[in-house]
């Protein structure tokens, strides 16, 4: 069995990575677990050093990890650069905070000496998207890997060129070579790694189905869980709002990452006075917007995937047929890859799909 990795702005393949065995997903639990009892005892200051190392590294190679976002999900190379910058930020924070976060806390109460310590647990899981496919990871993996537990990512199947990549940094850093291993699987598999008593926590970013399974699994094995999952978000517009001001915020806040974001602007809810007003100003704005090659300076980049596109497509056919009005978009162009152009409906209420689903 293998993973592809294709690229969606042109449907062609970049690489096929195999699928690792059960043997092969136990045999690395057990080498991070062994790296993990020896990480665990080293000093923060050491871990710290480690993660400066790996700040310098992620920057060095800023445009090349830029580029493989890019390719492998089809971000805008603007964006991908910004979502490198990001995790750099990320690490900055918790070489400046990690000290403080991790240092005893002293509990006032009638007992003779109360405290609150942190202990590391051993091995979380991260089940992680192909959205923001470095943010994620490292958004997980850093406050892990520096209270001194291991790392396991089980990231998505399109972006595995991303999660090898995210392994070489962190053994280039001078972390330990498998205190932060990727696996190789399918999501159907996850079930059998949460079992494994290696993993003692479980960190998922996704779609509800995949959260309430793992939770699910999790639970059922005494597993601490941390589940971040999508939703249909609104943007309110009310009486008092600097229209101008709403406009570049819900616009940047929906075309985000093609759309593709769990936090995205997804539903825009005006009172009534203002609606057709705001409505005339989103259609001429969002009519503007460029959709083209991610590597070029464009607003919008394909969708993940043909499937992705295909889904989204279907719900605003599905919409317009419930009642909705299509303003902009709505069509599969005739282009290679998984380009959908920006798409505006109003008149939705609920019971339509674009306004219950995600």
């Amino acid at each position: 069995m293998v993973l592809v990795s294709i690229n969606p702005a042109t449907s062609q393949e970049i690489k096929v990575y195999p699928e690792h065995s059960n043997e092969q997903v136990v045999q690395i639990l057990e080498d991070t677990s062994l790296d993990q009892h020896k990480w665990s005892k080293t000093d923060l200051d050491f871990r710290l050093s480690c993660l400066e190392q790996l700040s310098a590294t992620i920057n060095d190679k800023k445009r090349e990890l830029s580029s493989l976002i890019s390719n492998e999900m089809g971000k805008p190379f603007l964006q991908a650069e910004g979502e490198i910058e990001k995790c750099i930020w990320l690490f900055d924070y918790y070489q400046n905070n990690s000290k403080k976060f991790l240092s005893d806390k002293t509990i006032d109460s009638d007992s003779e000496k109360c405290y609150v310590t942190y202990q590391p647990l051993g091995i979380v899981l991260g089940v992680m998207p192909w959205n923001f496919p470095f943010w994620q990871v490292f958004r997980f993996a850093i406050p892990t890997l520096i209270a001194g537990n291991g790392a396991i990512l089980k990231h998505s199947s399109n972006v595995q060129g991303c999660a090898y990549s995210i392994e070489s940094c962190f053994q280039l850093a001078g972390f330990p070579s498998n205190i932060f291993r990727n696996i190789s699987i399918k999501g159907k598999n996850v079930k059998q790694v949460i079992k494994n008593p290696l993993i003692k926590a479980v960190s998922l970013t996704g779609s509800t189905p995949a959260g309430r399974s793992v939770a699910e699994t999790a639970g059922k094995y005494i597993k601490k869980t941390v589940l971040e999952l999508g939703g249909s978000d609104p943007y309110i517009i009310l009486e008092d709002a600097n229209l101008d001001i709403a406009l570049k915020a819900c616009i940047s806040g929906r075309i985000l990452n093609t759309g593709q974001s769990c936090i995205s602007a997804k539903r825009i809810i005006v009172v009534e006075r203002l609606y057709n007003i705001f409505l005339d100003m989103l259609e001429k704005k969002l009519s503007e917007k460029i959709m083209g090659d991610p590597m070029d300076n464009v607003d919008i980049g394909p969708m993940v995937t043909k499937d992705a596109r295909d889904e989204v497509h279907g719900q605003v056919m599905r919409s317009v047929d419930a009642g909705a009005s299509l303003i902009l978009g709505g069509y599969i162009p005739d282009l290679p890859g998984s380009f959908y152009p920006i798409t505006l409906l109003s008149n939705v209420k609920p019971g339509i799909p674009a306004f219950d689903e995600e």
